[in-house]
């Protein structure tokens, strides 16, 4: 069992993560570490803890990342795994874990014959330790898909853990997934793409640390839907979808016929008319996951903002 975590100045939150993982319910497993140009303690306080574990079944080791994002790091740990790999989950600097977390994603994914490519989502607790507050992210409204991960990224990546089989798909996929905005929407898109099981597991598994070095927030209230709409306007969704989307492109091969078909029918949708776009959208069945999503979709479709 390979766990990787991208590493950018986490040391004042690396500790409770670390034994969160400590406790994941596995008695065996293997966390790579890629440190993307830290300057705090916490390369240190990794190497002291790998020290401390010694040759055990229960490992840590450490990589340079490229310093060229949180994205990019994570695809670059994606790419340096096995050709063969078992099963492989991801973890954020920042989180706790909830007790047993990868012990029940791996009787879920152990439902799933191995040749099948599949993986698992869950829904996340948002923690703001400073007040106390805990909200647990909603549930999905709709089956998770392609036509979904084109327009919205609904695995969260802290949650994601993957069989060896999509694990395989996603270590060929990172060398062509340049210029990203977000490791775990491509994934989401790459692995529904290419036909792999969406396993989505009913219950949070992790407290999502809120905090302002984040990277990407949980994303909840008024100030984060006006920020939203705001990216919308000012064109932002439609960059990210775009870099997205270019990294699909260069990842055809990996994707099954009708999703390419469907991945066509969006690129071709987002360099026409207004008229044409909506009927190429609508033809290529894209949704979110529920009805004010869809709204809001439309809305930017309307626009040209997609």
């Amino acid at each position: 069992m390979l766990i990787l975590m991208g590493l950018r100045n986490g040391a004042r939150h690396l500790e409770p993560q670390l034994a969160s993982i400590m406790a994941c319910g596995l008695p065996g497993w293997t966390l790579r570490v890629s440190d993307d140009g830290s300057t705090d303690t916490g390369p240190e306080m990794l190497r002291d803890a790998a020290d401390a574990l010694g040759d055990g079944p229960r490992r840590f080791c450490m990589s340079q990342g490229p310093r060229r994002g949180f994205a990019a790091n994570y695809m670059a740990l994606l790419a340096d795994l096995p050709e063969v790999p078992g099963p492989v989950a991801l973890a954020d600097q920042d989180d706790v874990w909830l007790p047993g977390r990868l012990a029940a994603a791996i009787r879920l994914l152990n439902r799933v014959p191995g040749r099948v490519p599949a993986f698992t989502c869950a829904r996340r607790i948002d923690w703001d330790p400073a007040s106390g507050r805990l909200a647990p992210s909603a549930h999905l409204r709709r089956r998770p898909g392609f036509a979904n991960a084109l327009v919205e990224n609904v695995a969260f990546g802290n949650t994601i853990v993957m069989n060896g089989a999509a694990a395989r798909l996603a270590r060929q996929a990172a060398p062509l997934a340049r210029g990203i905005y977000a490791h775990d929407w491509f994934l989401y898109q790459l692995l529904t793409g290419a036909g792999a099981l969406c396993l989505v597991e009913p219950q949070p598994v992790l407290l999502y640390r809120q905090h302002e070095g984040n990277a990407i927030g949980a994303g909840r209230g008024m100030n984060a839907w006006i920020r939203r709409k705001i990216a919308v306007l000012n064109g932002l969704y439609a960059l990210r979808i775009g870099a997205q989307i270019s990294a699909l492109e260069r990842c055809r091969h990996l994707l099954l016929p009708e999703n390419r078909a469907i991945l066509t029918l969006f690129s071709r949708a987002r360099q026409t008319g207004t008229v044409e776009r909506l009927l190429k959208m609508h033809q290529a069945g894209l949704r979110r996951q529920d009805l004010a999503g869809d709204i809001g979709l439309w809305g930017a479709a309307l626009l040209g903002k997609v």
